[in-house]
């Protein structure tokens, strides 16, 4: 660590080589989306190994407004979904309202994502073959998202998707 420090401050990359700026004077709040529906398209699925989750992107479209700030558009942001894979050991985790296993809590969360979204996420190998060759990119969806809170800092969470019926 240190090396890499010298090296930087040797090659130029000191504090005085930085922009001006002020944080107090310039620290904006990232904008939230409203809480409420809105349209979008998948651009992008993927297979995160490390969460065990399928991370899907969608970009807003046709909602018009802005966001919190009053002055982004909502259309054109990105927002993004998890459907959670069973794990191993997944099977004798209890959820913590105990009605049953994170195995149980996941399959259950695809199989309802599949019938809303109606794709076909009934096995790893169908999951993965739809992954290869895109085939979920460009769906029309309806998005319900709203506002969290986790540790004092304010983010969007999409909810609920179902593909659109436009």
């Amino acid at each position: 660590m240190e090396e890499n420090y010298q090296e930087g401050v040797e090659a130029g990359g000191g504090l005085e080589s930085l922009p001006d700026f002020n944080v107090e004077d310039e620290f904006k709040p990232s904008p939230l989306i409203p809480a409420g529906n809105y349209h979008g398209v998948v651009t992008k699925v993927a297979f995160v190994p490390s969460q065990f989750a399928i991370v899907w992107s969608f970009c807003l479209h046709d909602n018009g407004g802005v966001m919190s700030d009053g002055e982004t558009p909502i259309d054109g942001v990105y927002t993004f979904f998890r459907n959670w894979l069973p794990k191993p050991g997944d099977e004798s985790v209890m959820t913590p309202s105990g009605k049953g296993t994170k195995r149980q809590w996941k399959i259950n969360g695809l199989k309802e994502f599949e019938t809303t979204m109606g794709i076909d996420m009934s096995t790893p190998a169908k999951i993965a073959d739809a992954l290869s060759n895109a085939e979920w990119v460009g769906i029309e969806a309806d998005l319900t998202v709203e506002i969290s809170e986790y540790q004092g800092k304010f983010s969007n969470q999409v909810n609920r998707i179902k593909r659109s019926t436009l």
